[in-house]
Protein backbone atom coordinates (compact mmCIF):
# COMPACT_ATOMS: atom_id res chain seq x y z
CA UNK A 1 0.00 0.00 0.00
CA UNK A 2 2.70 2.51 1.11
CA UNK A 3 4.78 1.64 -2.24
CA UNK A 4 1.69 2.48 -4.85
CA UNK A 5 1.17 5.58 -2.95
CA UNK A 6 5.13 6.21 -3.34
CA UNK A 7 4.75 5.73 -7.02
CA UNK A 8 1.95 8.12 -7.59
CA UNK A 9 3.80 10.57 -5.76
CA UNK A 10 6.55 10.44 -7.70
CA UNK A 11 4.27 10.53 -10.64
CA UNK A 12 2.29 14.03 -9.59
CA UNK A 13 6.06 15.11 -9.09
CA UNK A 14 7.19 14.05 -12.45
CA UNK A 15 4.02 15.75 -14.35
CA UNK A 16 4.48 18.71 -12.54
CA UNK A 17 8.30 19.06 -13.34
CA UNK A 18 7.52 18.10 -17.45
CA UNK A 19 4.57 21.46 -17.58
CA UNK A 20 7.20 23.46 -15.30
CA UNK A 21 8.33 26.64 -17.84
CA UNK A 22 11.49 28.80 -17.28
CA UNK A 23 11.88 32.41 -17.44
CA UNK A 24 14.61 31.67 -19.96
CA UNK A 25 12.64 28.99 -21.75
CA UNK A 26 9.28 31.48 -22.03
CA UNK A 27 11.43 34.54 -22.89
CA UNK A 28 13.58 32.64 -25.86
CA UNK A 29 9.98 31.06 -27.50
CA UNK A 30 8.24 35.19 -27.26
CA UNK A 31 11.59 36.08 -28.82
CA UNK A 32 11.03 33.60 -32.08
CA UNK A 33 7.38 34.91 -32.00
CA UNK A 34 8.65 38.31 -32.19
CA UNK A 35 11.11 37.84 -35.15
CA UNK A 36 8.15 36.01 -37.16
CA UNK A 37 6.26 38.37 -36.33
CA UNK A 38 8.78 41.28 -37.99
CA UNK A 39 8.56 41.91 -41.64
CA UNK A 40 11.86 41.68 -42.15
CA UNK A 41 11.97 38.03 -41.36
CA UNK A 42 10.82 36.43 -44.58
CA UNK A 43 12.23 33.26 -44.80
CA UNK A 44 12.25 30.32 -42.36
CA UNK A 45 15.34 28.67 -42.52
CA UNK A 46 15.19 24.93 -40.83
CA UNK A 47 16.51 26.49 -37.81
CA UNK A 48 13.20 28.77 -37.76
CA UNK A 49 10.88 25.81 -37.67
CA UNK A 50 12.64 23.66 -34.72
CA UNK A 51 12.80 27.31 -32.54
CA UNK A 52 8.31 27.79 -33.65
CA UNK A 53 8.14 24.21 -32.18
CA UNK A 54 9.67 24.89 -29.75
CA UNK A 55 8.02 27.97 -28.85
CA UNK A 56 4.72 26.26 -29.50
CA UNK A 57 5.51 23.59 -26.81
CA UNK A 58 5.86 26.39 -24.02
CA UNK A 59 2.94 28.25 -24.54
CA UNK A 60 0.83 25.14 -24.71
CA UNK A 61 2.22 24.37 -21.22
CA UNK A 62 1.67 27.87 -19.68
CA UNK A 63 -1.95 27.93 -21.76
CA UNK A 64 -0.96 31.20 -23.93
CA UNK A 65 -3.66 30.60 -26.64
CA UNK A 66 -3.31 33.18 -28.76
CA UNK A 67 0.51 33.02 -28.97
CA UNK A 68 0.44 29.27 -29.54
CA UNK A 69 -2.44 29.71 -32.29
CA UNK A 70 -0.14 32.83 -33.86
CA UNK A 71 2.94 30.31 -33.47
CA UNK A 72 1.43 27.28 -35.69
CA UNK A 73 0.35 30.17 -38.07
CA UNK A 74 4.25 31.01 -38.68
CA UNK A 75 5.15 27.18 -38.67
CA UNK A 76 2.18 26.62 -41.41
CA UNK A 77 4.37 29.34 -43.61
CA UNK A 78 7.77 27.99 -42.70
CA UNK A 79 6.53 24.68 -44.00
CA UNK A 80 4.92 26.29 -47.08
CA UNK A 81 8.47 27.41 -47.66
CA UNK A 82 9.76 24.18 -46.94
CA UNK A 83 7.41 22.67 -49.34
CA UNK A 84 5.83 20.38 -47.04
CA UNK A 85 2.11 20.98 -47.93
CA UNK A 86 0.77 18.42 -45.56
CA UNK A 87 2.58 19.89 -42.48
CA UNK A 88 1.55 23.50 -43.57
CA UNK A 89 -1.53 22.37 -44.29
CA UNK A 90 -2.23 20.82 -40.44
CA UNK A 91 -0.97 24.08 -39.18
CA UNK A 92 -2.75 26.55 -41.00
CA UNK A 93 -5.74 24.96 -40.59
CA UNK A 94 -5.44 24.72 -36.51
CA UNK A 95 -4.41 28.52 -36.51
CA UNK A 96 -7.51 29.21 -38.48
CA UNK A 97 -9.67 27.48 -36.00
CA UNK A 98 -7.75 29.03 -33.19
CA UNK A 99 -8.07 32.76 -34.61
CA UNK A 100 -11.75 32.35 -35.39
CA UNK A 101 -12.29 31.27 -32.03
CA UNK A 102 -10.27 34.01 -30.82
CA UNK A 103 -12.20 36.35 -33.18
CA UNK A 104 -9.11 37.77 -34.23
CA UNK A 105 -9.38 39.77 -37.51
CA UNK A 106 -6.28 40.28 -38.10
CA UNK A 107 -4.60 36.75 -38.75
CA UNK A 108 -7.42 34.73 -39.48
CA UNK A 109 -8.21 36.46 -42.99
CA UNK A 110 -4.57 35.86 -43.12
CA UNK A 111 -4.58 32.13 -42.94
CA UNK A 112 -7.80 31.94 -45.35
CA UNK A 113 -5.06 33.39 -47.75
CA UNK A 114 -2.01 31.21 -46.50
CA UNK A 115 -4.56 28.63 -47.55
CA UNK A 116 -5.75 29.47 -50.83
CA UNK A 117 -1.84 30.08 -51.37
CA UNK A 118 -1.60 26.95 -50.78
CA UNK A 119 -4.81 24.80 -52.21
CA UNK A 120 -3.74 26.73 -55.77
CA UNK A 121 -0.51 25.49 -55.81
CA UNK A 122 0.43 22.42 -58.62
CA UNK A 123 -3.45 22.85 -59.05
CA UNK A 124 -4.30 21.70 -55.48
CA UNK A 125 -5.03 18.45 -53.65
CA UNK A 126 -8.87 17.78 -53.71
CA UNK A 127 -8.30 17.39 -50.09
CA UNK A 128 -6.91 20.85 -49.28
CA UNK A 129 -9.41 22.66 -51.40
CA UNK A 130 -12.27 20.46 -49.43
CA UNK A 131 -10.72 21.86 -46.80
CA UNK A 132 -10.56 25.49 -47.63
CA UNK A 133 -14.04 25.39 -48.92
CA UNK A 134 -15.12 24.31 -45.46
CA UNK A 135 -12.96 27.20 -43.99
CA UNK A 136 -14.20 29.87 -46.39
CA UNK A 137 -18.15 28.94 -45.05
CA UNK A 138 -17.17 29.00 -41.84
CA UNK A 139 -15.71 33.06 -42.37
CA UNK A 140 -18.90 33.61 -44.20
CA UNK A 141 -20.78 32.68 -41.00
CA UNK A 142 -18.38 34.50 -38.69
CA UNK A 143 -18.80 37.63 -41.19
CA UNK A 144 -22.89 37.63 -41.24
CA UNK A 145 -22.49 37.13 -37.24
CA UNK A 146 -20.37 40.23 -37.21
CA UNK A 147 -22.75 42.21 -39.67
CA UNK A 148 -25.75 40.87 -37.54
CA UNK A 149 -24.23 42.51 -34.36
CA UNK A 150 -23.16 45.83 -35.80
CA UNK A 151 -26.60 46.08 -36.72
CA UNK A 152 -28.35 45.17 -33.30
CA UNK A 153 -25.60 47.47 -32.07
CA UNK A 154 -26.74 50.37 -35.05
CA UNK A 155 -30.60 49.77 -33.88
CA UNK A 156 -29.89 50.11 -30.52
CA UNK A 157 -27.88 53.44 -30.42
CA UNK A 158 -30.82 54.54 -32.78
CA UNK A 159 -33.85 53.45 -30.48
CA UNK A 160 -31.28 55.06 -27.66
CA UNK A 161 -31.29 58.25 -29.36
CA UNK A 162 -35.38 58.31 -30.75
CA UNK A 163 -35.81 58.34 -26.47
CA UNK A 164 -32.85 60.97 -25.58
CA UNK A 165 -35.30 63.39 -28.82
CA UNK A 166 -38.51 62.41 -27.17
CA UNK A 167 -37.47 62.94 -23.56
CA UNK A 168 -36.01 66.53 -24.59
CA UNK A 169 -39.29 67.35 -26.07
CA UNK A 170 -41.51 66.12 -23.35
CA UNK A 171 -39.26 68.55 -21.04
CA UNK A 172 -38.58 71.28 -23.06
CA UNK A 173 -43.12 71.33 -23.66
CA UNK A 174 -43.53 71.26 -19.61
CA UNK A 175 -40.76 73.55 -19.40
CA UNK A 176 -42.23 76.30 -21.97
CA UNK A 177 -45.70 75.87 -20.71
CA UNK A 178 -44.66 76.52 -16.91
CA UNK A 179 -46.13 79.88 -16.39
CA UNK A 180 -43.48 83.25 -16.01
CA UNK A 181 -43.07 84.31 -11.97
CA UNK A 182 -45.42 87.05 -11.19
CA UNK A 183 -44.08 90.18 -10.08
CA UNK A 184 -45.91 92.36 -7.90
CA UNK A 185 -44.40 95.60 -9.82
CA UNK A 186 -42.23 96.21 -12.76
CA UNK A 187 -38.57 97.18 -13.09
CA UNK A 188 -39.32 100.03 -13.87
CA UNK A 189 -41.64 100.92 -11.17
CA UNK A 190 -39.10 99.79 -8.77
CA UNK A 191 -35.96 101.85 -10.20
CA UNK A 192 -38.65 105.16 -10.40
CA UNK A 193 -39.16 104.84 -6.49
CA UNK A 194 -35.45 104.40 -5.66
CA UNK A 195 -34.51 107.46 -7.80
CA UNK A 196 -37.70 108.76 -5.81
CA UNK A 197 -35.80 108.14 -1.86
CA UNK A 198 -32.21 109.18 -3.51
CA UNK A 199 -33.82 112.88 -4.88
CA UNK A 200 -35.32 113.63 -1.33
CA UNK A 201 -31.65 114.72 0.20
CA UNK A 202 -29.81 112.79 2.62
CA UNK A 203 -31.27 108.75 2.31
CA UNK A 204 -30.19 108.37 6.15
CA UNK A 205 -33.16 110.83 7.05
CA UNK A 206 -35.67 109.80 4.46
CA UNK A 207 -35.36 106.45 5.94
CA UNK A 208 -35.77 107.37 9.62
CA UNK A 209 -32.71 105.89 9.70
CA UNK A 210 -32.75 106.03 13.98
CA UNK A 211 -35.78 104.91 14.61
CA UNK A 212 -35.85 100.91 13.31
CA UNK A 213 -39.56 100.63 13.13
CA UNK A 214 -40.38 103.89 11.23
CA UNK A 215 -37.24 102.70 9.26
CA UNK A 216 -39.00 99.70 8.31
CA UNK A 217 -41.91 101.57 7.60
CA UNK A 218 -40.80 104.24 5.33
CA UNK A 219 -38.65 101.43 3.45
CA UNK A 220 -41.56 99.21 2.98
CA UNK A 221 -43.74 102.45 1.43
CA UNK A 222 -41.33 103.16 -0.76
CA UNK A 223 -39.49 99.93 -1.79
CA UNK A 224 -42.57 97.98 -1.92
CA UNK A 225 -42.34 95.73 1.53
CA UNK A 226 -39.02 94.92 0.72
CA UNK A 227 -38.44 94.87 4.51
CA UNK A 228 -41.59 92.76 4.98
CA UNK A 229 -40.12 90.28 2.27
CA UNK A 230 -36.87 90.18 3.75
CA UNK A 231 -37.97 88.85 7.04
CA UNK A 232 -40.21 86.30 5.53
CA UNK A 233 -37.30 84.76 4.23
CA UNK A 234 -36.39 83.01 7.25
CA UNK A 235 -32.46 83.87 6.82
CA UNK A 236 -31.80 84.78 10.24
CA UNK A 237 -30.84 88.69 9.30
CA UNK A 238 -30.13 91.20 11.87
CA UNK A 239 -31.53 94.84 12.29
CA UNK A 240 -28.42 95.81 10.66
CA UNK A 241 -28.36 93.32 8.13
CA UNK A 242 -31.62 94.61 7.12
CA UNK A 243 -30.73 98.27 7.16
CA UNK A 244 -28.20 97.00 4.80
CA UNK A 245 -29.96 95.61 2.66
CA UNK A 246 -32.14 98.27 1.68
CA UNK A 247 -28.64 100.50 1.33
CA UNK A 248 -27.47 98.15 -1.19
CA UNK A 249 -31.12 97.80 -2.93
CA UNK A 250 -30.86 101.54 -3.08
CA UNK A 251 -27.62 101.01 -5.66
CA UNK A 252 -25.48 103.84 -2.87
CA UNK A 253 -21.39 103.78 -2.83
CA UNK A 254 -19.70 101.49 -0.81
CA UNK A 255 -18.15 104.49 0.86
CA UNK A 256 -21.94 106.26 1.38
CA UNK A 257 -23.15 102.94 3.11
CA UNK A 258 -19.73 102.58 5.28
CA UNK A 259 -20.54 106.50 6.34
CA UNK A 260 -24.44 105.90 7.20
CA UNK A 261 -23.99 102.48 9.20
CA UNK A 262 -20.95 104.07 10.49
CA UNK A 263 -18.31 101.37 9.09
CA UNK A 264 -15.20 100.99 8.17
CA UNK A 265 -15.29 100.83 4.03
CA UNK A 266 -13.22 97.90 4.36
CA UNK A 267 -15.61 96.22 6.46
CA UNK A 268 -18.08 96.69 3.63
CA UNK A 269 -16.85 93.82 1.40
CA UNK A 270 -17.06 91.46 4.36
CA UNK A 271 -20.66 92.32 5.25
CA UNK A 272 -22.12 92.16 1.65
CA UNK A 273 -20.59 88.91 1.60
CA UNK A 274 -21.80 87.54 4.94
CA UNK A 275 -25.19 89.01 4.25
CA UNK A 276 -25.24 87.49 0.55
CA UNK A 277 -24.60 84.06 2.15
CA UNK A 278 -27.46 84.37 4.51
CA UNK A 279 -29.47 85.11 1.34
CA UNK A 280 -27.77 82.02 -0.48
CA UNK A 281 -26.43 84.05 -2.99
CA UNK A 282 -22.72 85.59 -3.99
CA UNK A 283 -21.58 89.21 -3.21
CA UNK A 284 -21.94 90.10 -6.65
CA UNK A 285 -25.52 89.33 -6.80
CA UNK A 286 -26.26 90.63 -3.75
CA UNK A 287 -28.26 93.49 -5.45
CA UNK A 288 -29.84 91.42 -7.78
CA UNK A 289 -31.51 88.98 -5.82
CA UNK A 290 -32.77 92.05 -3.43
CA UNK A 291 -34.41 93.31 -6.29
CA UNK A 292 -35.82 90.24 -7.39
CA UNK A 293 -37.45 89.86 -4.01
CA UNK A 294 -38.33 93.25 -3.75
CA UNK A 295 -40.09 92.21 -6.99
CA UNK A 296 -41.43 88.60 -6.12
CA UNK A 297 -45.32 88.21 -5.56
CA UNK A 298 -46.84 86.55 -2.46
CA UNK A 299 -49.54 85.27 -4.99
CA UNK A 300 -46.82 83.29 -6.82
Amino acid sequence: MRKSYIILFLLATLSACSSYVSKEELRTADTTLFHADSLENTVYVYADTLALKQAIDVYRRTNRMDKETKTIYHLGKAYIEHHQDSLASLCLRQAAEGFLAQSDSVYYPLTIWELSILAERGNGSGANKTMLHALRSVQREMIRGKEESSLRWSLEWILLLVGLAIASAIIFFFVKRRPAPVYAVTREELERNIELVLSQGSVKVTLNWQDYNRFCGTANAYLYSVVDKLQAKEAQLSEQDIRFCVLVLLDLPAKEIADIMRLSPNSISNKKTRTAQKLGTTAASLQETLITITLNSSKQ
